[in-house]
């Protein structure tokens, strides 16, 4: 091969040389010309500015209402026989709750009655003659008959108490819900000693447990709700105690149920309003949590501007919120957790 080929095949391999070049340029520019900018699909909800209440929540248990209660006392000394009742039972009017047996000093108190009864009839008879013969005066007979009279006022009394029945029992006198029994087979009882307490099934109110800050007054609102599952309850304080309860350190408070069925003892969440105010909300799933704190993500002029905030009072599916930002603004809610701040964003349906 001579000098001039030898200069021909190198000029030729520069001309290859600087095609391929030019070619693969054009193909990296391409590329970088190609690749689009991320842009994220969300949808927007405004920021709204409403009026929001300020709840507490505490805990308390169902319990009888004592103006609504009545207690099935021993009518005399006795001994219990049978307790046909147990506590949280419902019973209905004329239900038998209590047994009884006459306790030895109830069974001389009525013998001793009825004998003075028959006493007083003879002694009175006596006088009655004494006086018709004009042997006896009318004062004599005057205080004959009233001892007569004192005589068998006693005894109807100790047979109202069911004196001179072996067994007696005790029915309820009103429907009503077993709350205590507080005797038991074989117990000594004295006379008017409380055997059972009924409580009304519908006078039932809930016990509360404050804590003693100052913001709780009768008559705010409260809804309460069963801990184990229910349907709310709307009620207001009736009575919001002023002494602490020397165990709990929390203030007592009473909210009706207003007829709802909870069994005694139930425990209960309660809701209370204590005041309102003025704030800004937006719905919960636009709340972004991650290492860098709560924000939010505001749309504007089609990129997303990531805010801090902090987060107040939950209302249900939104969320209470404060930081830089207005009412009227629009925020991400679905694909939020997909943005960074400054990212292109296309609103969905637009």
């Amino acid at each position: 091969m001579n000098r001039r080929q030898l200069a021909m095949a190198a000029a030729a391999v520069v001309v290859v040389a600087l095609i391929v070049t030019v070619v693969l340029l054009r193909r990296g520019g391409g590329a970088d010309e190609a690749e689009p900018h991320p842009t994220a699909l969300v949808t927007v909800a405004p920021v709204r500015a409403e009026t929001l209440q300020d709840v507490v929540s505490v805990y308390g248990v169902v319990q009888a209402d004592p103006a609504g209660s009545v207690a099935v006392a021993a009518p005399k000394a006795a001994i219990v026989s049978r307790v046909l009742v147990r506590s949280g039972e419902t019973v209905a009017a004329g239900q038998p709750l209590v047994e009884i047996a006459n306790a030895p000093g109830s069974e001389l108190a009525y013998r001793q009655a009825a004998d003075a009864v028959s006493f007083a009839q003879t002694d009175l008879a006596r006088v009655q003659r004494l006086y018709d013969e004009r042997l006896a005066a009318s004062d004599q007979l005057t205080a004959a008959r009233k001892t007569l009279a004192d005589a068998q006022a006693a005894l109807a009394a100790q047979q109202k108490q069911g004196a001179g029945h072996a067994l007696q029992v005790l029915k309820a006198p009103r429907a009503g819900v077993v709350t205590t029994v507080s005797s038991a087979p074989g117990d000594h009882v004295a006379q008017d000693a409380p055997l059972v307490v009924l409580a009304r099934a519908d006078g039932a109110a809930v016990k509360l447990g404050l804590e003693p800050s100052g913001r709780f007054a009768v008559g705010q609102a409260v809804t309460l709700k069963p801990v184990f599952g229910g349907a709310p309850i709307p009620s207001r304080l009736v009575m919001v105690g002023h002494a602490a309860d020397q165990t709990t350190k929390t203030l007592d408070a009473i909210a009706p149920l207003n007829g709802a069925q909870l069994p005694i003892g139930a425990a209960v969440q309660g809701d209370v309003v204590t005041a309102s105010h003025t704030g800004l909300v937006v719905p919960r799933a636009s709340v972004v949590f991650d290492e860098t704190g709560p924000h939010v993500f505001l749309v504007a002029s089609g990129k997303a501007q990531r805010v801090f905030v902090a987060l107040g009072l939950d209302h249900g599916a939104d969320v209470e919120i404060t930081g830089a930002v207005k009412a009227g603004s629009l925020v991400a809610v679905e694909g939020a957790y997909e943005l960074q701040d400054g990212m292109p964003v296309k609103v969905r349906g637009k």
